[in-house]
C-alpha cells in the first residue's frame, strides 16, 4: 500500500525540462531559489495534479466534490534538496483544419516558483506516510488549493475516502501535517469562508459606489 501518482500528462516532462533549462541558463529563476542551479543537475518528481476550489463552493459547504484540476505539479530536486516547483497545464485551442470550433488540449508550461509550500509538501508527505490508514491502502496524491482562505492541503484520494492535510500555516484553527475529513475541514473553515465573502461583498459595494 502506498501513496501513487496518476495520469502523468504526456509530454509534461519534457516540456518541464525545457522551460527550467532555459530560465536557468538566463539566470530568470524567482527569488529565493539557489542561484547555483545547474540544469543537468535538477531533478522531478512524478507530477501530482493540482486542485482548486472557490470560495463559492466553500460558502455553500462544498470541498472535494467542487474541486476543478487546473494542472499538475512538480517538485524540483537539486543534490536532494528541494529547490521550487513548477506547473503544467492543459489549455483548450481550436484544432486546426476543423469546422464548428473542435477544441484540442495543449500543453503549456504555467510557471516556476519558490515558496515555503515546496518544503511543506514534503512535510506533509513525510507525516502521511506515518499514519496507519495510509499505510491500509493505496491513494493518489493531490495538491488543494482554496486560494481565497490562503489554505494550501495534501489531499490523499483513496477509493472510499479521501484524507486532507493542510500543509504551512494553515487558517480556520487546523494543524498542519494533521489528518483531516472532508467535512471537518468544511466545518473549519465556515467562518473564515463566510467573513471572507462579507468583506469581497463590502468591498466591491465601495468599489460600485465610488464608481458612480
Amino acid at each position: 500500500m502506498a501513496i501513487i501518482m496518476r495520469n502523468a500528462p504526456r509530454g509534461g516532462a519534457a516540456l518541464l525540462a525545457a522551460h527550467v533549462t532555459d530560465l536557468v541558463r538566463a539566470r530568470a529563476v524567482p527569488k529565493g531559489m539557489p542561484m547555483e542551479l545547474h540544469p543537468e543537475r535538477v531533478s522531478h518528481s512524478e507530477p501530482h495534479p493540482v486542485y482548486v476550489v472557490t470560495l463559492d463552493d466553500l460558502v455553500a459547504g462544498k470541498l472535494l466534490d467542487a474541486a476543478k484540476q487546473t494542472g499538475w505539479r512538480y517538485l524540483l530536486v537539486q543534490n536532494d534538496v528541494a529547490v521550487g516547483e513548477a506547473e503544467v497545464g492543459a489549455r483548450r485551442a481550436a484544432a486546426r483544419g476543423t469546422k464548428g470550433g473542435a477544441k484540442t488540449a495543449k500543453l503549456e508550461f504555467l510557471g516556476l516558483t519558490h515558496g515555503p509550500f515546496t518544503d511543506a509538501t514534503i512535510d506533509a508527505l513525510n507525516a502521511a506516510e506515518r499514519m496507519p490508514k495510509v499505510a491500509k491502502a493505496d491513494y493518489e496524491m493531490r495538491l488543494l488549493k482554496v486560494p481565497a482562505v490562503y489554505l494550501a492541503a495534501l489531499w490523499l484520494h483513496g477509493e472510499d475516502t479521501d484524507i486532507v492535510i493542510p500543509m504551512g500555516d494553515p487558517p480556520g484553527g487546523l494543524k498542519k501535517n494533521r489528518a483531516y475529513t472532508e467535512a471537518g475541514v468544511i466545518r473549519a473553515l465556515r467562518g473564515v469562508a463566510l467573513q471572507t465573502r462579507q468583506f469581497q461583498h463590502a468591498y466591491d459595494e465601495t468599489r460600485r459606489k465610488r464608481r458612480k
